[in-house]
């Protein structure tokens, strides 16, 4: 499945509920293999892989720092 097609298709039928709808492309997400992942991620434009991936590497960031605290 596209990303773009995710975003049209099946979604249409989704009110603004976001649980739903987070639930909704968890379990799309969950079934779909890295190779896919990766693809989608290629059709994203610079900015959105950024706002992505900055929460992403500020959780980890986040976590080794509270580690080191803790040893």
């Amino acid at each position: 499945m596209e990303l773009t097609n995710l975003l049209m298709d099946d979604a249409s039928r989704f009110r603004a509920d976001e649980e739903d709808v987070f639930a909704y492309v968890h379990s799309i997400v969950q079934n779909t293999n890295k190779q896919e992942l990766v693809e989608w991620l290629k059709e994203l434009s610079p900015e959105e892989l950024q706002a992505i991936v900055t929460p992403f590497l500020t959780n980890k960031v986040t976590e080794k720092i509270a580690q080191k605290e803790f040893e």
